[in-house]
Protein backbone atom coordinates (compact mmCIF):
# COMPACT_ATOMS: atom_id res chain seq x y z
CA UNK A 1 0.00 0.00 0.00
CA UNK A 2 2.71 2.61 1.00
CA UNK A 3 4.42 2.18 -2.95
CA UNK A 4 0.63 3.24 -4.07
CA UNK A 5 0.79 6.03 -1.51
CA UNK A 6 4.11 7.20 -3.08
CA UNK A 7 2.94 6.89 -6.46
CA UNK A 8 -0.25 8.62 -5.51
CA UNK A 9 1.84 11.58 -4.37
CA UNK A 10 0.05 10.96 -0.37
CA UNK A 11 3.85 11.86 1.32
CA UNK A 12 6.24 14.22 0.23
CA UNK A 13 9.33 11.98 -1.56
CA UNK A 14 11.53 14.30 -0.05
CA UNK A 15 10.78 13.74 3.48
CA UNK A 16 10.73 9.75 2.81
CA UNK A 17 12.33 7.85 0.74
CA UNK A 18 11.24 4.24 0.33
CA UNK A 19 14.26 1.54 -0.30
CA UNK A 20 13.60 -2.08 -0.69
CA UNK A 21 15.48 -4.62 0.44
CA UNK A 22 15.53 -8.40 -0.79
CA UNK A 23 14.79 -9.77 3.05
CA UNK A 24 13.62 -9.51 6.60
CA UNK A 25 17.28 -9.97 7.83
CA UNK A 26 19.18 -7.63 5.32
CA UNK A 27 16.12 -5.15 6.81
CA UNK A 28 16.87 -5.78 10.03
CA UNK A 29 21.03 -5.39 9.00
CA UNK A 30 20.05 -1.62 7.53
CA UNK A 31 18.46 -1.04 10.70
CA UNK A 32 21.20 -1.48 12.92
CA UNK A 33 23.62 0.02 10.30
CA UNK A 34 21.82 3.45 10.22
CA UNK A 35 20.40 2.88 7.18
CA UNK A 36 16.92 3.08 6.98
CA UNK A 37 15.25 4.23 10.25
CA UNK A 38 12.15 2.42 10.06
CA UNK A 39 10.61 -0.73 8.54
CA UNK A 40 7.48 -2.78 7.53
CA UNK A 41 7.84 -6.03 9.51
CA UNK A 42 6.27 -9.07 10.72
CA UNK A 43 5.68 -8.91 14.66
CA UNK A 44 7.76 -11.65 15.10
CA UNK A 45 10.47 -10.21 13.15
CA UNK A 46 9.68 -6.80 15.24
CA UNK A 47 10.55 -9.34 18.26
CA UNK A 48 13.68 -10.72 16.22
CA UNK A 49 15.40 -7.24 16.01
CA UNK A 50 14.68 -6.40 19.61
CA UNK A 51 16.47 -9.20 20.77
CA UNK A 52 18.99 -8.15 18.42
CA UNK A 53 19.22 -4.15 20.75
CA UNK A 54 17.31 -2.67 18.02
CA UNK A 55 14.25 -0.37 20.09
CA UNK A 56 11.79 -0.24 17.31
CA UNK A 57 8.36 0.97 17.97
CA UNK A 58 5.17 -0.33 16.00
CA UNK A 59 3.23 2.76 15.02
CA UNK A 60 0.83 1.28 12.34
CA UNK A 61 -0.65 -2.48 12.08
CA UNK A 62 -0.68 -2.45 8.12
CA UNK A 63 -2.89 -6.01 8.04
CA UNK A 64 -3.94 -8.80 10.26
CA UNK A 65 -3.62 -12.38 8.46
CA UNK A 66 -7.40 -13.59 8.83
CA UNK A 67 -7.03 -17.17 6.85
CA UNK A 68 -4.26 -16.58 4.90
CA UNK A 69 -2.00 -19.38 6.68
CA UNK A 70 -3.38 -22.48 6.93
CA UNK A 71 -3.05 -25.99 8.04
CA UNK A 72 -3.72 -28.34 5.22
CA UNK A 73 -4.26 -32.02 5.73
CA UNK A 74 -5.07 -35.54 3.99
CA UNK A 75 -8.78 -36.25 3.07
CA UNK A 76 -8.52 -39.08 6.15
CA UNK A 77 -7.71 -36.45 8.91
CA UNK A 78 -10.92 -35.76 9.55
CA UNK A 79 -10.22 -33.32 12.48
CA UNK A 80 -7.39 -31.98 14.46
CA UNK A 81 -7.36 -34.58 17.26
CA UNK A 82 -6.52 -37.23 14.09
CA UNK A 83 -3.04 -35.22 14.23
CA UNK A 84 -1.30 -37.20 16.80
CA UNK A 85 1.49 -39.27 15.19
CA UNK A 86 1.08 -37.66 11.87
CA UNK A 87 3.87 -36.00 9.95
CA UNK A 88 3.38 -31.93 9.86
CA UNK A 89 5.50 -30.05 7.53
CA UNK A 90 5.80 -26.58 8.32
CA UNK A 91 8.53 -23.67 7.71
CA UNK A 92 10.90 -23.25 10.48
CA UNK A 93 9.66 -19.72 11.03
CA UNK A 94 7.50 -17.80 13.72
CA UNK A 95 4.98 -17.33 11.59
CA UNK A 96 5.13 -21.67 10.94
CA UNK A 97 5.46 -22.12 14.72
CA UNK A 98 2.80 -20.03 15.79
CA UNK A 99 0.16 -21.55 13.24
CA UNK A 100 1.24 -25.03 14.35
CA UNK A 101 1.14 -24.27 18.11
CA UNK A 102 -2.54 -22.81 17.74
CA UNK A 103 -3.32 -25.88 15.77
CA UNK A 104 -2.37 -28.34 18.39
CA UNK A 105 -3.01 -26.41 21.37
CA UNK A 106 -7.08 -26.20 19.47
CA UNK A 107 -6.53 -30.59 19.28
CA UNK A 108 -5.40 -31.14 23.03
CA UNK A 109 -1.93 -31.84 21.88
CA UNK A 110 1.65 -30.97 21.88
CA UNK A 111 4.13 -31.00 19.76
CA UNK A 112 5.77 -34.07 21.53
CA UNK A 113 2.93 -35.70 20.00
CA UNK A 114 3.82 -35.58 16.25
CA UNK A 115 6.51 -35.71 14.10
CA UNK A 116 7.43 -32.07 12.73
CA UNK A 117 8.96 -32.08 8.97
CA UNK A 118 10.74 -28.67 8.59
CA UNK A 119 10.19 -27.56 5.18
CA UNK A 120 11.40 -24.26 3.37
CA UNK A 121 8.10 -22.94 1.09
CA UNK A 122 9.24 -24.06 -2.08
CA UNK A 123 9.22 -27.94 -0.82
CA UNK A 124 5.84 -27.75 0.17
CA UNK A 125 3.93 -28.69 -2.23
CA UNK A 126 6.06 -31.42 -3.33
CA UNK A 127 6.34 -32.83 0.17
CA UNK A 128 2.67 -33.16 0.32
CA UNK A 129 1.91 -35.01 -3.12
CA UNK A 130 5.21 -37.12 -2.36
CA UNK A 131 3.53 -38.41 0.98
CA UNK A 132 5.64 -37.28 2.92
CA UNK A 133 3.93 -35.38 4.97
CA UNK A 134 0.35 -35.87 6.60
CA UNK A 135 -0.30 -32.22 7.22
CA UNK A 136 0.94 -29.03 5.99
CA UNK A 137 1.64 -25.35 7.00
CA UNK A 138 1.67 -23.27 4.60
CA UNK A 139 -0.43 -19.70 2.60
CA UNK A 140 -0.64 -19.16 -1.26
CA UNK A 141 0.05 -20.09 -3.84
CA UNK A 142 0.88 -23.45 -2.39
CA UNK A 143 -2.81 -23.98 -0.63
CA UNK A 144 -4.79 -23.18 -3.56
CA UNK A 145 -2.81 -26.11 -5.84
CA UNK A 146 -2.87 -28.62 -2.68
CA UNK A 147 -6.58 -27.95 -2.22
CA UNK A 148 -7.29 -28.47 -6.16
CA UNK A 149 -4.97 -31.68 -5.54
CA UNK A 150 -7.73 -32.91 -2.71
CA UNK A 151 -6.47 -31.94 0.47
CA UNK A 152 -8.57 -30.78 3.49
CA UNK A 153 -7.75 -26.69 4.82
CA UNK A 154 -9.05 -28.20 8.87
CA UNK A 155 -7.57 -24.55 10.37
CA UNK A 156 -6.56 -21.35 9.63
CA UNK A 157 -5.50 -18.06 10.78
CA UNK A 158 -8.73 -16.46 11.28
CA UNK A 159 -8.74 -18.95 14.20
CA UNK A 160 -6.21 -17.02 16.23
CA UNK A 161 -6.53 -13.58 15.32
CA UNK A 162 -4.19 -10.54 15.87
CA UNK A 163 -1.19 -13.02 16.32
CA UNK A 164 0.34 -13.05 12.38
CA UNK A 165 0.58 -9.40 11.77
CA UNK A 166 2.55 -7.09 9.74
CA UNK A 167 3.88 -3.75 10.86
CA UNK A 168 5.86 -0.64 10.42
CA UNK A 169 7.96 -0.12 12.85
CA UNK A 170 10.47 2.97 13.56
CA UNK A 171 13.57 3.46 15.65
CA UNK A 172 12.58 6.22 18.92
CA UNK A 173 15.02 9.31 16.78
CA UNK A 174 12.16 8.96 14.51
CA UNK A 175 9.65 9.52 16.27
CA UNK A 176 12.00 11.95 18.94
CA UNK A 177 13.03 14.18 15.76
CA UNK A 178 10.30 13.87 12.71
CA UNK A 179 6.88 13.51 14.72
CA UNK A 180 5.20 15.28 11.99
CA UNK A 181 6.82 13.30 9.24
CA UNK A 182 5.75 10.05 10.84
CA UNK A 183 2.29 10.74 11.33
CA UNK A 184 1.67 12.14 7.50
CA UNK A 185 3.80 8.85 6.27
CA UNK A 186 1.13 6.94 8.75
CA UNK A 187 -1.83 8.98 7.15
CA UNK A 188 -0.92 7.77 3.74
CA UNK A 189 -0.88 4.46 4.46
CA UNK A 190 -4.74 4.59 5.23
CA UNK A 191 -5.24 7.24 2.33
CA UNK A 192 -4.02 4.35 0.01
CA UNK A 193 -5.89 2.02 1.50
CA UNK A 194 -9.19 3.91 1.47
CA UNK A 195 -8.15 4.13 -2.41
CA UNK A 196 -7.35 0.77 -2.96
CA UNK A 197 -11.01 -0.35 -1.42
CA UNK A 198 -12.81 3.06 -3.29
CA UNK A 199 -11.18 2.20 -6.75
CA UNK A 200 -10.29 -1.43 -7.12
CA UNK A 201 -9.73 -1.32 -10.61
CA UNK A 202 -7.21 1.74 -10.82
CA UNK A 203 -5.32 0.83 -7.33
CA UNK A 204 -4.65 -3.04 -9.03
CA UNK A 205 -3.31 -1.68 -12.39
CA UNK A 206 -0.92 0.13 -9.74
CA UNK A 207 -0.03 -2.49 -7.52
CA UNK A 208 0.25 -4.83 -10.07
CA UNK A 209 3.70 -3.47 -11.08
CA UNK A 210 4.77 -4.02 -7.53
CA UNK A 211 3.76 -7.48 -6.87
CA UNK A 212 4.56 -8.42 -10.18
CA UNK A 213 1.28 -10.13 -10.94
CA UNK A 214 -1.75 -9.41 -13.91
CA UNK A 215 -4.02 -6.68 -12.30
CA UNK A 216 -6.61 -9.13 -12.45
CA UNK A 217 -5.36 -11.02 -9.90
CA UNK A 218 -3.92 -8.61 -7.62
CA UNK A 219 -7.60 -8.32 -5.17
CA UNK A 220 -7.33 -12.37 -4.88
CA UNK A 221 -3.72 -11.83 -3.19
CA UNK A 222 -5.02 -10.09 -0.75
CA UNK A 223 -7.89 -12.96 0.19
CA UNK A 224 -6.83 -13.71 3.52
CA UNK A 225 -6.03 -10.05 5.01
CA UNK A 226 -7.33 -7.93 6.99
CA UNK A 227 -6.18 -4.60 5.97
CA UNK A 228 -6.56 -2.39 9.17
CA UNK A 229 -8.00 0.66 9.41
CA UNK A 230 -7.62 3.90 11.30
CA UNK A 231 -10.04 2.55 13.72
CA UNK A 232 -8.79 -1.08 14.33
CA UNK A 233 -5.16 -0.07 14.57
CA UNK A 234 -6.85 2.72 17.81
CA UNK A 235 -7.95 -0.62 19.13
CA UNK A 236 -4.74 -2.60 18.77
CA UNK A 237 -2.42 0.04 19.51
CA UNK A 238 -4.48 2.25 22.07
CA UNK A 239 -5.70 2.13 25.66
CA UNK A 240 -3.71 1.04 28.88
CA UNK A 241 -3.11 -2.27 28.17
CA UNK A 242 -2.67 -2.11 24.18
CA UNK A 243 -4.24 -5.67 22.25
CA UNK A 244 -1.32 -5.91 20.34
CA UNK A 245 1.37 -6.02 23.44
CA UNK A 246 -0.33 -8.94 24.74
CA UNK A 247 0.05 -10.75 21.69
CA UNK A 248 3.31 -9.79 21.23
CA UNK A 249 3.93 -11.50 24.41
CA UNK A 250 2.20 -14.46 23.74
CA UNK A 251 4.01 -14.60 20.03
CA UNK A 252 7.48 -14.06 22.52
CA UNK A 253 6.46 -17.32 24.42
CA UNK A 254 6.00 -19.40 21.42
CA UNK A 255 8.79 -18.09 20.08
CA UNK A 256 10.92 -19.01 22.87
CA UNK A 257 9.80 -22.36 23.05
CA UNK A 258 10.95 -22.85 19.35
CA UNK A 259 14.22 -21.63 19.79
CA UNK A 260 13.46 -18.45 17.69
CA UNK A 261 14.19 -15.91 20.15
CA UNK A 262 17.05 -16.24 23.06
CA UNK A 263 15.67 -14.92 25.51
CA UNK A 264 12.11 -12.86 26.92
CA UNK A 265 12.31 -8.99 26.11
CA UNK A 266 11.26 -5.86 27.96
CA UNK A 267 7.99 -5.13 25.59
CA UNK A 268 6.95 -2.09 27.46
CA UNK A 269 7.80 0.56 25.04
CA UNK A 270 7.16 -2.10 21.83
CA UNK A 271 3.98 0.18 20.33
CA UNK A 272 2.64 3.49 20.15
CA UNK A 273 -0.75 5.19 18.98
CA UNK A 274 0.67 8.71 19.00
CA UNK A 275 0.70 9.04 15.28
CA UNK A 276 -2.47 7.04 14.55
Amino acid sequence: MIFMAREKGYFSAQQVRLVEVPSATVCIQALAAGNVEGAMLTLDEVLTAKAAGLDLVVVAVLDVSLGADVLLVKPEIKNLSQLKGKRIGVEQSAVGAVMLDAALTEARLSVQDVEVVFLTVNQHEQAYRENKVDALVSFEPVRAKLLSAGAVQLYDSSQIPGRIVDVLAVLPKVIENNPSVLRNFVQAHFKAREFFLASPQEASVILAKRLQLPPEDVPSSYQGLELTDLQRNKTLLGGSAPYLQSSASELMRIMIAAQLLPRSLDLATLVSDKFL
